[in-house]
């Protein structure tokens, strides 16, 4: 005698609808965290990377300094008096307030013979004191020197990570209160005397923020100041 013989193959397992959209749901959000932890990481690379140029930036402009006995004197960048507590701004002209924008000063700082340093005139050394990389993304120059043909409306211009001006703040005579030009320029008791100062306004493209006052916070407030400031 022999069994009977099943003509049905293996049964198969199946999800059912609400067990496939669990998963769905479980990777969305796998996927959110994941993205969200890239974003912050680039984040802070940019933030990093903006620290560094600033150090640099402030770094040349000691060493014109200490060759020329004096800071670059740009008069259209000039804020206030030369004699008495004046400064001079390189960057941002709207939101960051500065006089001029800052291919005035690098012009100088790269020994580059055009507009203010037109025949070396404010570096007679021909000395570079400042060498970075080239800015990416064309018409929206970020992260490195306008140079070359791709950005002939901002040609000179060192960019920031996001697109902004790196903004200098140099004084004209002495060491100044920075914190008279910006509040975020300023130590723990709100004056900061230095000769040389110079910040980068973020991702948001503002100068401070909303949820504090230079860099503190306001009071019930979470939103953290976001621009990277620098000084020596």
């Amino acid at each position: 005698m022999h069994a009977p013989i099943s003509s049905r193959g293996p049964r198969t397992a199946a999800f059912t609808l609400i067990e496939l959209l669990t998963v769905i749901a479980i990777i969305a959000i796998l996927m959110a965290l994941l993205l969200t932890g890239i974003t912050g990481a680039k984040e802070q690379v940019r933030r990093s990377a903006a620290k560094a140029a600033l150090v640099e930036i402030l770094g040349a402009c000691t060493s014109y300094q200490n060759d020329y006995g004096k800071f670059p004197p740009v008069d259209a960048a000039l804020i206030g008096d030369v004699n008495t507590n004046g400064l001079y701004a390189y960057g941002d002209t709207g939101e960051g307030k500065c006089a001029v924008t800052n291919d005035s000063l690098f012009d100088i700082l790269r020994a580059i013979d055009r507009g203010v340093n037109k025949d070396h005139a404010m570096n007679r050394r021909r000395q570079s004191y400042l060498t970075a990389k080239v800015a990416t993304g064309g018409a929206n120059p970020r992260d490195g020197f306008c140079d070359g043909n791709e950005f002939p409306s901002t040609q000179g211009r060192f960019m920031d990570p996001w697109g902004g001006q790196y903004c200098v703040v140099l004084s004209a005579s002495v060491s100044l209160d920075m914190s008279r030009f910006y509040s975020d320029l300023s130590g723990p008791m709100g004056v900061l005397h230095v000769p040389a100062a110079g910040f980068a306004m973020g991702k948001d493209g503002k100068r401070g923020g909303t949820g504090y006052e230079g860099r503190y916070q306001k009071p019930n407030s979470s939103e953290a100041a976001d621009d990277i400031v620098s000084w020596r």
